[in-house]
C-alpha cells in the first residue's frame, strides 16, 4: 500500500539527512582535532630537538594532550630546563598550556610554583613563588611575535636560607616586535609594571640608586629595545654584550616611579659602553625633590664642592624658582628648629634645585622639578655634580 504524501514515513529523510550530516561533520572535526594535536606535538618535539642541539634541554616528567573538541591542551608535569650555556637548571611544579584549534598560534599558559634555580647538577640556590602566574604567547615555537606575563605576588628568595631577595604584589611584562622591525634587525616594544615592589638584594648592584630598590615602590616602564640580534635564551651578560656590540640602546618613552610621596617620571635613552657601563641621558621630573636628595646622597656630593657663601648667593635665584626656598637656604625657615633635621633637608632641596639645574614644572597636578640625569661610563651626574656610580652590568 502506498504511503500518502505528508505521512510520517515520507518525512523520515528530514530527520535522517541532517543527522547524517552532523555525524559526518563530527567525524571530520574529530579527525581535524586529532590532526591538529598530532601536528602540535610534532612541532613541540621538533622545537625541543633544535633547542637540545643548542644546549638547552626542555623536559616534562609526563606530558598529556587533551581539550577535545575545541581546544588543544597540554599538561606538563614537573617542567624543567637545563641550559649548558648558563650552567643553570630550572624546575617548576606544573605547566598547563591551551590553544584554540582554529588559532593554534595563540597559546595561553599557567605555571605552578615554586620555580627553583640551581647550578647544573647542584642544589637549588634561589626559588621564585607566586599565587598566580599566567602567560600568553603569539607565534610559533622558535618564532614568537608577542609575549605577555602576569604574576600575582611574586617572591624571590635564596635557598638556603630562605631570605627574601625581591617581591611585589603584582607584576606584568609585555613584549612584542615593533612595526619598524626587519629580519635580522628586530626592534622590541617593552612594557613593565610593578606594584608594591622591593628588591633589597639588588641594592648593591644599583650603586647610587640602590636605595630606590630597598623600599616599597610602584614602577611602570614603557621602552623600545634596539640591537638584540635574536631572542634565544642566553645568559644576561652575553645578551648585553651582543646589544652593546650592535650599538643597541634602550629608548625609554615613559617611566614612572612612586615611593610614598616621592614621584618621578623619566624619558630618554640609555646604552652600554664596551665594559658594560651605562651611558646616556634621562629627563627627570620629580615631585618632593627634597626626599630624593638625601636618599641618593646628593647632599653629601654637593657639600664637598659648594661652600656656605655659595648657598647664600643662590638664595634669590631659588626664590624665583620656588617661592620661599631663599629663606630656607639662609636657614631662616620658621618652625624648623634652626639648623635641625627639617631645615637641613629643606636646605638640601634648595641647594639641589639651584646647583643641579632644576626648573619648576608640574607633575600629576603637583609642584615638581625637571632635571637632567646624565650617565657617562657609569658615572651619574645631575647637572655638573657627580652624584654616584653605577657598577658595570657585565
Amino acid at each position: 500500500m502506498s504511503t500518502q504524501d505528508g505521512s510520517p514515513k515520507s518525512r523520515t529523510w528530514l530527520i535522517a539527512v541532517p543527522t547524517a550530516i552532523l555525524i559526518l561533520l563530527g567525524v571530520i572535526w574529530s579527525g581535524f582535532w586529532y590532526w591538529s594535536t598530532t601536528a602540535a606535538e610534532a612541532t613541540m618535539t621538533a622545537w625541543r630537538t633544535r633547542e637540545a642541539e643548542a644546549g638547552r634541554n626542555y623536559n616534562c616528567a609526563t606530558t598529556n594532550f587533551g581539550g577535545y573538541p575545541f581546544r588543544i591542551e597540554v599538561a606538563c608535569a614537573e617542567p624543567s630546563v637545563d641550559d649548558r650555556a648558563s650552567a643553570l637548571s630550572i624546575r617548576a611544579r606544573n605547566l598547563a598550556a591551551v590553544a584554540q584549534v582554529w588559532d593554534p598560534t595563540l597559546v595561553i599558559g599557567e605555571i605552578t610554583g615554586p620555580l627553583t634555580v640551581a647550578a647544573l647538577g647542584g642544589a637549588p640556590t634561589a626559588s621564585v613563588d607566586w599565587t598566580l602566574a599566567q602567560a600568553s604567547l603569539r607565534g610559533m615555537p622558535g618564532a614568537p611575535e608577542r609575549l605577555s606575563i602576569v604574576v600575582d605576588k611574586p617572591m624571590l628568595t635564596s635557598v638556603p636560607p630562605a631570605a627574601p631577595l625581591a617581591q611585589a604584589d603584582h607584576m606584568e611584562f609585555h613584549g612584542r616586535f615593533a612595526a619598524e622591525s626587519t629580519p635580522g634587525h628586530p626592534v622590541l616594544d617593552l612594557g613593565l609594571d610593578l606594584k608594591n615592589a622591593s628588591a633589597p638584594a639588588f641594592t648593591a648592584a644599583l650603586g647610587t640608586f640602590g636605595p630606590l630598590a630597598s623600599a616599597s615602590t610602584d614602577l611602570s616602564v614603557v621602552a623600545v629595545l634596539r640591537g638584540a640580534a635574536d631572542f634565544t635564551p642566553k645568559p644576561l651578560g652575553q645578551r648585553l654584550r651582543e646589544i652593546q656590540a650592535a650599538n643597541g640602546r634602550l629608548d625609554i618613552t615613559n617611566a614612572r616611579l612612586q615611593q610614598g610621596d616621592l614621584i618621578a617620571s623619566a624619558t630618554g635613552a640609555l646604552a652600554l659602553t664596551p665594559r658594560g657601563a651605562v651611558t646616556g641621558d634621562l629627563k627627570l621630573t620629580v615631585v618632593n625633590f627634597a626626599r630624593l636628595i638625601p636618599m641618593l646622597g646628593i647632599d653629601r656630593a654637593l657639600a664637598q664642592v659648594v661652600p656656605q657663601d655659595t648657598l647664600n648667593r643662590f638664595a634669590p635665584t631659588l626664590d624665583r624658582l620656588l617661592p620661599g626656598l631663599g629663606n630656607v637656604l639662609r636657614g631662616n625657615n620658621a618652625g624648623s628648629g634652626g639648623q635641625g633635621g627639617g631645615a637641613s633637608a629643606d636646605k638640601n632641596a634648595a641647594l639641589g634645585t639651584a646647583m643641579l639645574g632644576g626648573q619648576q614644572t608640574e607633575l600629576e597636578g603637583q609642584r615638581a622639578l625637571t632635571l637632567t640625569l646624565r650617565f657617562d661610563d657609569g658615572a651619574a651626574f645631575l647637572g655638573p655634580i657627580k652624584v654616584g656610580q653605577v657598577p658595570p652590568l657585565y
